[in-house]
């Protein structure tokens, strides 16, 4: 019996060493998967932080372009708008000009003719002084009469 105890104590010895190799190993093989998880987590933060800084900056570059192409359009509506109005303007002066010269032919014209209307009235008075002098005188001469109005 004392072979049988014997073999009996190193059965347990034996299985006291492999039981603490294989709890050393658990325990190790549980380290290096904290550290695995810790890494893949660490990993994953960044990637997370990187697509973040990306969509920031890529919403910032839309942005950007968007207040660019809305300065471009307002520019480009400004420069219409000006054109626009530099158009109407000289439309406006040209009208203006027209309207000038017109009011000056017109101007003109009634001048003329109340120039004509000056003259022929002129014209008729004498025609009719003249007439009427020469009536006078022939009724006077008919009378007998002389010019100062005195008989002859």
């Amino acid at each position: 019996m004392y072979k049988s105890g014997k073999a009996w104590g190193q059965t347990e010895e034996k299985a006291d060493h492999l039981m603490d190799k294989a709890s050393s190993a658990a325990s190790h093989a549980a380290d290096e998967a904290k550290q695995k998880g810790e890494h893949a987590k660490s990993s994953t933060q960044d990637a997370m932080q990187s697509a973040k800084s990306s969509t920031r900056d890529t919403m910032q570059s839309a942005k950007s372009s968007s207040q660019d192409a809305y300065q471009s359009a307002k520019s480009s509506a400004e420069s219409a708008t000006d054109k626009a109005s530099e158009s109407a303007k000289e439309s406006k002066d040209e009208a203006s000009g027209f309207l000038q010269q017109t009011g000056e032919s017109v101007i003109n014209a009634a001048s003329g003719a109340v120039d004509a209307v000056k003259s022929t009235t002129a014209g008729a008075v004498n025609a009719v002084k003249n007439t009427t002098a020469g009536a006078v005188g022939s009724v006077k001469s008919t009378l007998g009469m002389s010019d100062d109005g005195s008989k002859r």
